[in-house]
């Protein structure tokens, strides 16, 4: 983490720090701001701690739209339902401390390693959570044609291959689609030197926007097939996930992230008896997969 300044150009103390209670909540909240990937996937559905909710539910009245004479009554038509589901919100949190050895010896270096640390801890658990959520039986997985390391791998041929998966889901008996349209892709950061490598991922850029070729950039497009490409830093490394975002499922945040001012740990001078200042940053959030046919794993995407 670089050195911060205060305006002026003079650069930050403990001290600093230490006396201005919202700093250090401040630079936490500003380094994890958008960094969590469920907040871009699932959709907001309230702050309810407590969910309940069905799986795969049609999007479809199990009848047809009636035509109307005039008087007629309109019918009042039911939806087929899901299986129950319950999802319960679980709070998280963890704290950092700035010690008076701290202070008096301007130990900004391990004031930094902390705060780099608890926004990793509260990023990874997110991802973690939104992870094993995605895990569900109920998504429908596709073994990539081929693993994308080898020669015969095609990667954009899977991607269009699970985006179909989730375009044709729907109702067999009726002959109808849920109308569910792939616009993301998760992709594990591992897979960026394999993509570096891969010809047919890399074959379209050319003309105009070679520019963007991931061999020259060094890094997956925000743009994949018409998908936005994100990258996942804590995934499961042999697939990836296509999926229609806001659609998937949902969460609920009955207490967003928050991080408290810099408080002393206990009465007296200098903090207390531990001689320390804390801050704690907590959230509590509940989420489910209530429309699991609007996403598609590729596995195998990688050799063994």
């Amino acid at each position: 983490m670089t050195q911060l300044t205060l305006d002026g150009g003079r650069k930050i103390t403990v001290d600093d720090i230490r006396r201005n209670p919202l700093f250090l909540p401040a630079r936490i909240l500003e380094l994890l701001d958008g960094q969590f990937i469920d907040d871009i996937i699932l959709r907001y559905e309230g702050d309810a701690s407590t969910v309940a909710f069905e799986e795969g539910a049609s999007v479809f009245l199990d009848g047809e739209v009636s035509e109307l004479i005039e008087f007629e009554e309109i019918p009042v038509l039911g939806t087929q339902r899901g299986l129950p589901r319950l999802a319960v919100a679980t709070k998280k949190g963890a704290g950092v401390r700035i010690s008076e050895d701290m202070k008096r010896e301007n130990n900004i270096a391990a004031v930094n390693r902390q705060i780099t640390a608890l926004t990793n801890s509260m990023i990874r658990a997110r991802f973690v959570a939104m992870r094993e959520l995605l895990l569900n039986p109920a998504i429908p997985a596709i073994p990539a044609s081929a693993a994308w390391d080898t020669a015969s791998g095609r990667p954009r041929r899977d991607f269009a291959a699970a985006a179909e998966v989730i375009a044709s889901a729907g109702d067999d008996t009726a002959g109808t689609t849920y109308g569910y349209e792939a616009d993301t892709t998760v992709v594990p950061g591992s897979l960026t030197p394999v993509l570096l490598d891969n010809e047919d991922f890399l074959k379209v850029y050319g003309g105009n926007i070679a520019g963007e070729n991931i061999a020259y950039t060094g890094k997956l497009p925000q743009d994949v097939m018409g998908m936005l490409g994100l990258k996942a830093r804590f995934w499961p490394q042999d697939r990836v996930l296509v999926l229609k975002r806001k659609t998937v499922g949902f969460y609920t945040d009955p207490r967003p992230l928050e991080v408290t001012p810099l408080y002393p740990e206990g009465n007296g001078p200098n903090g207390g008896p531990t001689e320390s200042h804390r801050s704690d940053a907590t959230m509590k959030r509940a989420s489910g997969i209530d429309e699991p046919l609007a996403a598609c794993w590729i596995t195998g995407v990688v050799t063994p």
